[in-house]
C-alpha cells in the first residue's frame, strides 16, 4: 500500500508543477480532500502549505512565481538532463533513452514536452511498478535535488512541491544518483 501512496504523490506533483491557469486554482479544495496519505504525512503537510500559500496568492502573483522560478530560473527549470548537460549533445542521447524507456513501458509521450520534463517523469513513475521507476530516477536524481535545492520552501513556495518529490524518492529507497543501472541495462531493452 505504501507504493501506492507514492505513485499517488507523484500524481499530485505532476499536476501541481502545472501552470497554475484558472481551472488549476480551482482544483485545490477537491485536490486537498483527495491527497490520502496515511503513510506519509510529512508528504502531506509539504503539499498541503503548498496549498495554503497558493490560496494566499493572486492569480497574478501564482503566474509570475512559476514563470520566474521555472521558466527564466537556469538553475529551477524543470527540465532534469539540462541541469546536468544543458545544450550538449549528452542531452540528446538522455533524451532518446527516456523516449525510448516510456515507451518500452507503456507510456506514450507527446511531442509537446520533451521527456526530461520533471511533471512528465512524475506522471509515468505514477502509473508504473516500483522497479521500472527505480533506474530513471535513481540515474537524474542529484538533478532533481538541485533543483530543490535552489527552491526554498520559505521563499517560495514550489519548493514544498520538489521537497514532497524527494521525500517520495527516499520513501522508496532512491536518495543518490546512479549513472548506469545493471538493472536497467540487462532487463528494460530485451523483448
Amino acid at each position: 500500500m505504501i507504493f501506492h501512496e507514492v505513485q499517488q504523490v507523484f500524481q499530485v506533483c505532476s499536476y501541481l508543477l502545472s501552470y497554475p491557469n484558472k481551472e488549476f486554482l480551482e482544483s485545490f479544495d477537491d485536490l486537498k480532500e483527495d491527497i490520502h496519505l496515511p503513510s506519509f504525512l510529512s508528504i502531506k503537510e509539504e503539499l498541503f502549505q503548498f496549498l495554503h500559500k497558493c490560496k494566499q496568492m493572486s492569480p497574478s502573483k501564482l503566474i509570475s512565481v512559476y514563470i520566474n522560478t521555472f521558466d527564466f530560473g537556469k538553475k529551477t527549470n524543470l527540465y532534469v538532463t539540462y541541469m546536468s548537460n544543458g545544450e550538449q549533445r549528452e542531452r540528446g542521447m538522455d533524451l532518446l533513452f527516456l523516449k525510448n524507456y516510456y515507451k518500452i513501458h507503456g507510456f506514450a509521450v507527446t511531442d509537446q514536452e520533451l521527456p526530461d520534463y520533471l511533471p512528465i517523469m512524475l506522471e509515468f513513475a505514477s502509473h508504473v511498478d516500483q522497479e521500472i521507476i527505480i533506474p530513471v530516477f535513481s540515474r537524474y536524481f542529484a538533478s532533481i535535488k538541485e533543483i530543490s535545492e535552489n527552491i526554498n520552501p520559505e521563499d517560495n513556495h514550489y519548493g514544498h512541491i520538489m521537497k514532497a518529490i524527494l521525500l517520495a524518492l527516499e520513501a522508496i529507497g532512491i536518495s543518490k544518483t546512479v549513472r548506469r543501472s545493471e538493472t536497467l541495462c540487462s532487463t528494460s531493452f530485451s523483448g
